[in-house]
């Protein structure tokens, strides 16, 4: 009975068992820019709720196997900033509207198509030179 589909099934069980306790482990690092903040990255599974400032790391997560491009949510406090400016103009204030002056979270994903397998930890840095917006998920606009 060594042929049975009941053998198959329990070995074909064991090897995603183990594959599943050596899942590939993740950290994401946001090496941007001081003005940018990264709010949940995500990688092939796994999500990470949080913010993240200049230098500062994820937890390591577990991700499955495979490909994907880092993806994140980035607000940039200088380029909020600058706009606020350019309305003041000559006036020297801005009479915004208080729901103007929420911050404007944007997605955006590595350009780079990452791989990642079983059994290993991976560093994932997002840089500046690495990053575009992701048009594939609604904005801030709702559009």
């Amino acid at each position: 009975m060594t042929g049975s589909p009941l053998v198959a099934v329990l070995a074909a069980s064991l090897a995603l068992a183990d594959c599943e306790q050596s899942y590939p482990e993740l950290v994401i690092i946001n090496n941007t820019a001081e003005s940018i903040l990264v709010r949940n990255p995500s990688f092939n599974g796994c999500r990470w709720n949080q913010v993240l400032a200049l230098g500062q790391a994820t937890t390591p997560g577990r991700c499955l196997p495979g490909t994907d491009r880092v993806h994140f949510e980035k607000y940039d406090v200088r380029e909020q900033l600058d706009e606020l400016e350019a309305r003041a103009g000559d006036a020297g204030s801005v009479d915004a509207d208080p729901g103007e002056l929420r911050p404007m979270w944007f997605p955006y994903q590595t350009r780079t198509v990452r791989r990642v397998g079983c059994g290993e930890l991976y560093r994932f840095e997002l840089r500046l030179d690495d990053m575009e917006q992701d048009f594939a998920v609604p904005g801030p606009y709702g559009h």
